[in-house]
């Protein structure tokens, strides 16, 4: 009586946790799909141009094409852990601040190619403090792609040279290099247009993974959930047949 009880309630949890996590990846592939969608209709529309972000819900402004006129701060940050055709590489982070206000926006250039090793990034990207990016007033043009807070582990930063690696955009990190009257814009990232200059590799990728990928975990876990089913139900003829003889 114990063991049917105790593996009734063995089914009944993993029964649950097959079909909860099912209807979760379910719901993870609506979403994916709904990003692709809306990130495709707001493409369509020709670039706006922006001379503040303080006016504007910034959700509104998600995967929009916007102008906007001002200089690059010379401030670069490399943002680790970014493969791209199987090769390690950063994303280049720069600041822009605009013209007409006192608000900096974090500026995405694209991802270049690791070179040497991560105790001397200073060093092998040396480069990229001298592009004079920060020299002149320019109209930049990109879209706006939503980030998060990054949860990171252990030290941000492994120095205080330029370009500073960064384990993810954080901006509590960035802000404490800016001044104190500028404004940074949080929760989002400028991604830069391929026609604009100091950019790198701008193949950029919306989402990690795609909705059909999360369908396919789906399918795995109510699989997985069929098949405790039919064993279950195998397991307990068998017992009770071995009962009758």
């Amino acid at each position: 009586m114990r063991l049917k009880l105790l593996s009734s309630i063995i089914f009944l949890l993993c029964i649950s946790l097959f079909l909860s996590l099912g209807f979760w990846q379910l719901d993870r592939a609506d979403e994916k799909n709904s990003i692709i969608k809306l990130y495709q209709d707001r493409q369509k529309s020709a670039p706006e141009k922006l001379s503040t972000f303080s006016n504007f819900d910034l959700e509104s402004m998600h995967y929009k094409k916007y102008k906007i006129t001002g200089r690059y701060l010379n401030k670069t940050f490399l943002i680790d852990n970014k493969i791209k055709n199987k090769k390690p590489g950063f994303n280049v982070i720069s600041l822009f601040k605009l013209s007409s206000k006192n608000e900096i926006i974090v500026v995405d250039r694209g991802w270049i190619e690791m070179r040497g090793t991560r105790d001397s990034i200073s060093k092998n990207f040396e480069f990229l403090n001298n592009q004079n990016i920060a020299k002149n007033v320019q109209e930049i043009n990109g879209y706006i792609y939503p980030r998060s807070k990054s949860y990171t582990i252990g030290d941000i930063s492994t120095d205080s040279n330029w370009p500073r690696l960064l384990q993810a955009v954080n901006f509590e990190e960035i802000k404490e290099n800016i001044l104190e009257k500028d404004f940074l814009v949080s929760g989002i990232v400028f991604r830069l247009g391929p026609e604009n200059k100091f950019g790198f590799d701008r193949s950029w990728q919306i989402i990690s993974m795609s909705g059909s990928k999360h369908l396919g975990y789906a399918f795995q876990w109510f699989a997985m959930a069929i098949a405790l089913v039919i064993m279950t139900i195998i397991f307990f003829k068998r017992k009770k047949n071995d009962q009758k003889n």
